[in-house]
């Protein structure tokens, strides 16, 4: 028997090869890159917020990026695009444009203020569509969860304006608390 050259070898492995993978059934295709992969996050925190059923406001735990008011925040509205176990939100079509936090100045007049001096007050800037009432409830009651937010002032913002902050505590909207609840002060 003659010796086989290497040349010859190969070529004969490749065209066995060739046969095998064109028996399969499954024809070779190039690589089409169509982007970055899909990365997934596993840094999330379980956060308190206040989902609506059947009118009233019910507690609700939702992932958030981090325990902070910003994050917190951000999750509710998130939350708003994912209904929770039958509750829903009234923050659809509403847009989170920012929270500032800043020291809670009390009103001398005001017998329901906090003795605290490091409480804080919390300003959200809400854009897109008109902030009813039961959408600033949602706000003002998962902010008030925090035991250092003692108020929450709502400003509705459109392109080239902001609307007066307005303060709320969550007391004003006791009355969506659901049958057999409470809700924070």
């Amino acid at each position: 028997m003659r010796k086989l050259s290497r040349q010859a070898l190969a070529g004969a492995l490749t065209a066995v090869l060739t046969t095998v993978t064109a028996a399969c059934g499954i024809e070779p295709t190039k690589v089409i890159d169509v982007g970055p992969a899909p990365v997934i996050s596993g840094a999330s925190t379980p956060a308190r917020v206040y989902m609506i059923r059947d009118g009233k406001l019910w507690l609700t735990t939702v992932a958030a990026a981090s325990p902070q008011v910003n994050d917190l925040m951000a999750a509710l509205f998130k939350a708003s695009g994912r209904p929770v176990n039958g509750r829903s939100t009234a923050l659809t079509g509403l847009t989170l444009a920012q929270v500032q936090l800043v020291r809670y100045t009390p009103d001398p007049s005001s017998r329901n203020d906090p003795d605290n001096t490091l409480s804080l007050r919390m300003r959200i800037f809400v854009s897109g569509w008109k902030v009813s009432r039961t959408a600033m409830a949602q706000i003002t009651c998962t902010a008030r969860l925090r035991s250092e937010i003692w108020a929450v002032e709502i400003a509705h913002t459109t392109p080239g304006n902001t609307g007066p902050l307005k303060i709320h505590t969550c007391r004003e909207y006791w009355d969506l608390a659901p049958k057999d609840g409470h809700l924070p002060p």
